[in-house]
């Protein structure tokens, strides 16, 4: 049997498992769920979850500063946060996050994953519409989202939407996965013809890939669910 670190009692109806970017299992059940039921779940799915555990745990690449938000990454750099009375806002200055002394402390992350959002919005949107012009491609629209599971998407009526923790990506990641989603505009499925073309922008796009691959906890970061 694997036990979740802890059973989280919320108001929604369903039940869900998530395995953090820590490798631990967080259980969400609605209030009036049964704990048999919820272990049965667990059980039920244990495969899954030592997989995920397994995945995690054996990645050398994982930061542990980052994943206990120790540091925070942008663009690939990696920010020491640093409580200030002298900004108002959150803002980068040099190798520093500075975070605003009027944040009560069990409020910063969410704070911080604000920030993260709204800068996201603008770095990543205007870098798809960059390589869009740059590639001579017109996707029929450009945002952020949330995606548990992928760093990009594009829809088969030509929307691009790239998760916003790719701003925790160095910039030539981060063009990887833009140009990835772009080529899918003339490619939409992942054919030879799809890789050839995307190799054509990015000569070393397998290299990337793999190192990208390693980098998947980020994913996990900053999720409730």
């Amino acid at each position: 049997m694997v036990d979740p670190r802890n059973i989280i009692r919320t108001n929604k109806r369903t039940l869900s498992l998530m395995v953090n970017a820590k490798g631990e299992l967080i259980v969400r059940a609605p209030y009036n769920y049964p704990d048999n039921k919820i272990f049965a779940f667990i059980k039920e799915k244990e495969d899954w979850i030592i997989k995920k555990q397994n995945a995690i745990r054996s990645n050398s690449y994982i930061n542990p500063n980052v994943v206990d938000y120790n540091v925070f990454l942008f663009l690939g750099k990696e920010l020491t946060p640093l409580i200030s009375n002298d900004v108002k806002e959150i803002m980068i200055s040099e190798n520093k996050l500075l975070i605003p002394a009027k944040f009560s402390a069990d409020k910063i992350l969410a704070k911080v994953e604000k920030w993260y959002r709204k800068v996201a919005e603008g770095v990543l949107v205007e870098r798809v519409n960059y390589m869009a012009q740059k590639l001579r491609l017109h996707p029929n629209g450009v945002t952020t989202n949330n995606n548990k599971t992928r760093w990009g998407v594009c829809d088969n009526h030509g929307n691009i939407a790239i998760n916003w923790r790719a701003v925790f990506l160095p910039p030539n990641l981060l063009d990887y996965i833009v140009v990835h989603e772009l080529c899918h505009l003339l490619e939409f499925n992942h054919t030879p013809a799809f890789w050839s073309v995307v190799g054509n922008v990015i000569p070393d796009y397998q290299i990337l890939r793999k190192h990208l691959k390693c980098l998947n906890y980020l994913i996990l970061l900053f999720r409730k669910e």
